[in-house]
């Protein structure tokens, strides 16, 4: 266990919330079901939140930690100008239909800080069996949480160079969608200097977590509230912990396997490292695609399945704060061989193996110029799910959809950040399946490359127009799909902002 530095905290606004959607996945990955067993507890507060831990009351109880330390059919249209802003002079860069703009910054070094909060739901709001699951089956099959197995968190940390900076934020749910993710980017603009643009907002897609969604049962109003402010504070904690660092990064491999039956997934592992100036270390974020679904349909308890026990096997061997992100998520599932007991056993299991691979990229990790470059685009997808549409329509689904005459479209947006010239990194809104997410890390020129996967919006699966409907998997992607062209629309208006930027190579 390490000691956790808290920060004196900082004072909250009201914000009205609503609800995201996420969708949710098949059963074909492997994950048999299982009854929670106790005994296996991988209680993630155990080895990161110091007195943080699942409460007994009715009350919410979070506690946080801050260590100082295009296609045919869709409407493709860019509505974001974040002003360029590269050695004093504002420009924007136009390409195609998308309006980008860069904004970077140097110094002597980088800021960083770090924090954990715990968003568990206490036994008391359990005990009201209305708190529900994601992300399997149809509504309400699965049944209520009976319990809590291990802790769920937000995870956040933030990075700063030159004045230039953003904060990003993993949580341990099946996904959120665009109203809670604008919520918190709005709250924490209000308790920040933070802009909208710089706040990234993630989930590990674990499968056996609270459904903010809506698509499985949802969660009572009063916890997804909370769970929306708990992230936007702990965002918040992370960006005041800022303090002088250095940052590391190396990148490898680890184990998955594509369930679409490709021979070939994004298997890239990729670590940040801070630590401070005087070699101590601040967090490490790491990013890896695999689905979290050990955890079968038949469990009732909450976990954060692989990505918990990865975490806390990791912050024991590096002494401090972990965040794991998945990346390029959509068919990518865990790789494991062996016999276990349980689908507790299993997800330990694998959740050390790939916390014994990042310790080893993190132990000969290189350091990062001190410069931070952001980009920052917005794109409207038609819905071309009829399911979808239907459920829109029901307000099932608590999700922002807009009406263009007859049909119905969606906003959503990416992030790229570039740190030195080692990193190129973007937020995908959704679950990217491997050749979407391939293709533009091949269009980056760093030779570190990551894809925050579920971050910035949830909106399912994104599939190449020319694997649409092609019967891998038996289509199942598809169906919890905007529709045939949102891979595409996704791709390019990424690969834009990636484009944009590689004249600094």
């Amino acid at each position: 266990m390490f000691p956790y530095r808290h920060l004196g905290f900082i004072s909250t606004v009201s914000c009205s919330v609503a609800l995201g959607l996420c969708v949710g996945c098949s059963g074909d990955d492997g994950a048999s079901s299982a009854s929670a067993t106790e005994g296996t507890s991988s209680s993630t507060s155990d080895a990161t939140t110091a007195g943080s831990s699942a409460a007994t009351t009715d009350d919410a109880t979070g506690t946080s930690t801050s260590t100082s330390g295009a296609s045919d059919s869709a409407t493709t249209g860019t509505t974001s100008t974040t002003g360029a802003t590269t050695g004093g002079e504002t420009t924007a860069a136009t390409t195609g239909d998308a309006t980008t703009g860069t904004t970077t910054g140097g110094s002597d070094g980088f800021l960083v800080g770090v924090d954990v909060f715990d968003i568990s739901p206490t036994m008391g709001q359990i005990d009201k069996q209305d708190i529900y699951m994601g992300a399997y089956g149809a509504p309400y099959t699965r049944g209520p949480a009976k319990g809590v197995h291990d802790s769920i968190f937000v995870r956040s940390m933030a990075i700063e160079a030159g004045g230039v900076g953003f904060v990003v934020a993993i949580v341990d749910l099946p996904g959120m969608g665009n109203q809670n993710t604008r919520t918190i980017r709005e709250m924490v603009a209000q308790m920040s200097d933070l802009e909208e643009a710089q706040v990234l907002v993630g989930t590990t897609h674990t499968h056996s977590s609270p459904d903010l969604m809506g698509l499985w049962g949802g969660v009572p109003d009063s916890y997804r509230d909370q769970i929306n402010e708990q992230t936007a504070l702990s965002m918040v904690a992370a960006w005041e912990a800022r303090e002088d660092a250095e940052l590391y990064v190396a990148s490898g491999t680890a184990p998955n396997r594509n369930r679409r039956g490709w021979e070939f997934t994004d298997d890239a592992m990729i670590v940040l490292d801070a630590r401070d100036l005087e070699g101590e270390r601040i967090g490490t974020l790491v990013n890896f695609a695999a689905h979290p679904i050990f955890l079968g349909e038949d469990n009732k308890e909450i976990s954060c399945d692989y990505p918990g026990y990865m975490v806390k096997a990791l912050e024991a061997e590096l002494g401090a704060p972990v965040a794991l992100f998945n990346g390029t998520l959509g068919d990518a599932s865990p790789k494991l061989e062996g016999d276990f007991a349980t689908d507790f056993d299993k997800a330990a299991a694998y959740g050390e193996l790939l916390s014994g691979i990042a310790a080893g990229l993190v132990a000969e990790a290189e350091a990062i110029e001190p410069l931070v470059v952001l980009d920052y685009a917005e794109w409207t997808q038609s819905v071309d799910n009829f399911l979808f549409q239907i459920a829109a329509q029901l307000g099932i689904l608590q999700y922002d959809f807009d009406m263009n005459g007859l049909e119905q479209e969606v906003q959503t947006q990416s992030a790229y950040f570039r740190l030195g010239t080692s990193v190129q990194g973007v937020a995908f809104p959704g679950e990217s399946l491997t050749r979407n997410g391939l293709a533009i890390k091949e269009g980056m020129k760093a030779p570190h490359k990551m894809i925050l996967g579920n971050t910035g919006d949830a909106l399912g699966y994104f599939i190449p127009s020319d694997e649409w409907k092609t019967g891998k998997n038996d289509d199942y992607e598809e169906s919890v799909s905007l529709g045939k062209t949102a891979g595409d629309n996704a791709r390019d208006a990424i690969l834009e902002m990636v484009s944009v930027d590689n004249d600094a190579f």
